[in-house]
């Protein structure tokens, strides 16, 4: 077999990895076959990815236990050594792992700490916390931050809710820990990458994050829509008519200052005269969402559903606290997206409550940004 030339041989490597993100396991012939490839050159390819361990083969065995090693007749992403660094900045907690080139089942983080008030204290935290996860020499430190973020640059720009991470270059910080390249995927990506890797074959969808803010992401022909601009998804930042509250991110009347936690127990806590948990407002929609909570999932089904009409998309993904509402709030929700989705008019839309998947799309951007591009057979 002649050598494969080094951009072919990328093109190859990444043919062979998207497929396998998206059926998870396959064997060498019928990667040969969904990649358009040889046998000899899928093989050679897939020995090269093995030796460097991005994927391995395993054998099924009688009784469906799986045994890793040659002879194997499936292939999937490697699941033994950890090789990146999984890092959650939230507002209130920081999470860490190590983990595999293979996407998780379940969210998984080895190292919870609240986070400070200050870049400082933040990396020093880091450190600390570095030697607990098992990775020395990380292909990559994959970063999921709020606000808005230009992914490209690896700067954050604004962040209602973290002033602080605007004014550090995190991946510098980073890098001063882990001697590996950064990654910063703004959160609300990170979470629809991480939905698209639990059903890569559902189709188009906008997902929507619902938390200390409100974001969306559209994923469209199975890739994160991206502008020219880093503002995709902020939804939260529209403003809503008769809404006067002050926003973290300078403005006023912002959909977040309704529709986030802090907002809404600030409208139950005003409907009601007392109350300041979110406990007290899924308490309050037992038997129906009260006239405040309508007005405020109306706001957000309507910029939700300007979002649909705008690219033509008929699938909606909610996570975060508007999962936690009760089923009269959620089926109001739900029922206000579809009423206002112009595509109604013609067939279905659907909406969905899932959980969070970061850590998985955390992965699923580390595998597209550190591992497709390169030529592995020229480093193993």
């Amino acid at each position: 077999m002649r050598p494969v030339a080094a951009p072919l041989r990328i093109t190859h490597q990444t043919a062979i990895l998207d497929y396998l993100l998206e059926r998870k396991v396959a064997s060498r012939a019928d990667l040969a076959k969904a990649t358009g490839m040889s046998k000899p050159t899928a093989g050679k390819i897939i020995d090269d990815l093995m030796h460097a361990g991005v994927v391995e083969e395993f054998q099924i065995m009688n009784g469906g236990r799986l045994s890793v090693g040659r002879p194997g007749k499936q292939v999937r992403l490697a699941t033994g050594r950890s090789r990146f660094v999984a890092i959650e900045l939230g507002v209130e907690f920081t999470r860490m792992g190590a983990l595999p080139p293979a996407l998780p089942e379940q969210e998984r983080w080895d190292v919870e700490f609240k986070t400070p008030d200050g870049d400082e204290a933040w990396q020093k935290q880091l450190a600390q916390h570095a030697l607990q996860l098992e990775v020395k020499r990380p292909w990559a430190v994959l970063v999921s931050t709020p606000g808005v973020v230009d992914e490209r640059a690896g700067r954050v720009l604004l962040s209602p809710n973290l002033h602080w991470s605007e004014r550090v270059d995190l991946p510098r910080l980073l890098r001063q820990v882990w001697s590996a390249p950064v990654a910063l995927v703004q959160e609300v990506r990170a979470l629809a990458l991480g939905e698209w890797g639990t059903r890569p074959g559902d189709g188009d969808f906008m997902l929507v994050d619902i938390a200390d803010g409100v974001g969306g992401a559209l994923m469209l022909g199975g890739r994160l829509y991206q502008g020219a601009l880093p503002m995709s998804g902020e939804i939260g930042h529209t403003p809503v008519p008769g809404n006067s509250r002050a926003c973290g991110c300078g403005g006023r009347g912002c959909l977040e200052t309704l529709a986030s936690e802090r907002g809404l127990v600030q409208s139950f806590a005003e409907s009601r005269g007392r109350g300041d948990s979110f406990a007290a407002v899924v308490a309050s929609a037992e038997r129906e969402p009260p006239a405040w909570m309508r007005a405020t999932l109306d706001a957000l089904a309507m910029s939700i559903a300007g979002g649909l009409n705008a690219y033509g998309v008929r699938r909606v993904v909610l996570v975060g606290r508007v999962t936690e509402l009760p089923a009269p709030a959620t089926d109001y929700l739900v029922g206000a997206i579809q009423r206002a989705a112009m595509w109604s008019r013609f067939d279905a839309v659907a909406v969905t409550l899932a959980p969070r998947r970061r850590v998985r799309g955390l992965l699923v951007a580390g595998i597209h940004r550190f591992v497709m591009p390169t030529d592995w057979s020229a480093r193993t």
